[in-house]
């Protein structure tokens, strides 16, 4: 069989050093007819861009980051380009762009830079992706930021990314109750930490597992994990039974997404990206202010038949909407539209 080539070109995570997971689920579950060329962004390697925090300094260093790869050419044997994320290079074969977020979600939401300032980086990142060929992304949400940023609506698509069922039917003993997150203050793990302790005062059957770093108040029940490797969270999704997810900022919410996967509820804060990930009441719930966390999990908890249902809802959603082989083939009709 001949293939397309397809250069990927994709940051590294900064912590793992690996691609980071948009990439590599596309890269893992390919599309049938084209084969993948890996370009890393060196970019996501500085030991700098480890250390930034959501600033105006980083804003600014985005901008020279792009308009310096703005003067490089990229060029070789391939047939065009799959870029992820905020990478800019100058292409000699047409190129589509992948993102979580629109130019404005990310420097509005996340860098709080609103100011005419703000604004220009903005402009000139839509009008850079005026120039590719397509705009992928993973939620309406995202995908209605990308054409009020002003990047052609005819450009922008939405494909979720793809991901196995991983349910089993599990024998339960006791509740394990999961958060995940790096970012201590923006993924709300002080929000999760409360609603934990609130519940655990009142129910011996729960354990609240918290991975990521922070200060832990010292509890039987509550076990911390700050660096762990990918096969270690796994095995703490197949052993846990409710995920918190209190995010004040969050473009997509991957962890959310690979939890129900697993069969996990999901609380999550009411933010219109865990919107499309979460249906309250259905696989999870939307938690509408601080207190709903423990208010939440207490009804979970309560009802084992609930936690059934929900996580029976959550496993179905995941077949359905981001079955491998569907999403192959909805980015395949991309691919075949610019090639």
């Amino acid at each position: 069989m001949e293939y397309k080539k397809v250069l990927l070109v994709a940051e590294k995570d900064t912590i793992t050093g690996k691609l980071k997971s948009g990439p590599s689920l596309r890269l893992k579950y390919g599309v049938n007819g084209y084969r993948f060329i890996i370009k890393e962004d060196p970019f996501s390697q500085s030991k700098y861009v480890r250390n930034l925090s959501f600033n105006s300094l980083t804003t600014l260093y985005m901008l020279l980051k792009a308009l310096f790869q703005r003067a490089i050419t990229v060029n070789g044997d391939f047939d065009f380009v799959h870029a992820f994320f905020w990478t800019f290079y100058r292409y000699r074969k047409p190129w589509i762009h992948e993102n979580d977020q629109s130019p404005s979600q990310l420097i509005f939401n996340y860098f709080k830079m609103k100011n005419g300032f703000g604004k220009k980086i903005v402009e000139i990142i839509a009008n850079l992706l005026n120039s590719s060929k397509a705009v992928i992304t993973w939620t309406n949400y995202s995908a209605k930021g990308f054409v009020e940023d002003g990047v052609d609506q005819s450009l922008v698509h939405v494909i979720p990314l793809p991901m196995e069922v991983r349910c089993k039917n599990k024998e339960r003993r006791g509740i394990k109750v999961l958060f995940v997150g790096r970012d201590y203050y923006r993924k709300g793990g002080d929000i999760a930490l409360k609603a934990a302790m609130n519940v655990l005062k009142k129910h011996s059957e729960v354990t609240f597992i918290y991975v990521g770093k922070a200060t832990i108040p010292e509890h039987p029940r509550i076990k911390h994990y700050e660096g762990i490797s990918r096969k270690q969270l796994e095995d703490l999704y197949r052993d846990s039974d409710i995920l918190l997810y209190p995010s004040r900022v969050e473009a997509y919410g991957l962890a959310a997404l690979e939890a129900l996967s697993y069969g996990i509820p999901v609380i999550a804060s009411n933010l219109p990206s865990l919107r499309e990930i979460v249906e309250d009441s259905v696989d999870g719930y939307i938690a509408n202010s601080d207190e709903d966390y423990a208010q939440k999990l207490e009804e979970i908890i309560n009802s084992p038949e609930r936690l059934e249902s929900l996580s029976k809802m959550a496993c179905e959603k995941v077949k359905i909407k981001h079955d491998p082989k569907k999403i192959g083939e909805e980015l395949k009709k991309i691919y075949e539209s610019i090639s």
